[in-house]
């Protein structure tokens, strides 16, 4: 009974120690495993945000581009009729947007459902005025009544592009 006495004085404390230092290890580990999570959440936001304001830069030029004065400054052609220059509107506005619809992904949902609703708005406002003219009209006189029509009020192109700058700010 004494010799049990003697071991139990040596293997408890032992185990005591043992067993703190699976505690304490244990604890240490987890500590190490949400830094290194913190660490790569941060190493992945440095990498996130470049792509993001890339997006924004985009959709801003895609916005701009879509404008009436600038697609009637780089497409109007004096051999044009309407229905020439109504087709190439909307060819071109469509080749912007399925260039940078993928873009999406990195701004908000509010701002994308204002970006598309400027393209609608623009393609709106061409077919309508497109439908007043004759097809066989000179395409100048198209291009006068939209940039008057769209120059008249705050248009839905200008709106995202507040809205746009306001997601980046936002970023910051």
């Amino acid at each position: 009974m004494n010799t049990f006495i003697e071991i139990l004085q040596w293997i408890l404390p032992a185990l005591i120690v043992l067993l703190t230092a699976w505690l304490v290890l244990n604890e240490v580990k987890k500590l190490e495993i949400q830094r290194q999570k913190q660490e790569l959440r941060l190493k992945d936001r440095k990498a996130y945000i470049p792509v993001r304001l890339q997006a924004h830069e985009r959709l801003l030029v895609f916005l701009e581009r879509i404008t009436p004065e600038s697609l009637v400054m780089r497409l109007q052609r004096p051999d044009l009729t309407v229905q020439g220059i109504h087709s190439l509107f909307l060819k071109t506005i469509r080749q912007e947007w399925d260039h940078n619809v993928s873009q999406q992904l990195y701004i908000s949902d509010e701002t994308w459902l204002l970006i598309k609703n400027a393209r609608e708005n623009v393609v709106r406002l061409i077919n309508t005025e497109a439908g007043k003219l004759k097809p066989t009209d000179p395409a100048l006189k198209l291009s006068q009544i939209i940039i008057e029509e769209f120059a008249e009020s705050v248009t839905p192109v200008q709106k995202a592009i507040l809205a746009i700058k306001q997601d980046i700010n936002a970023l910051f």
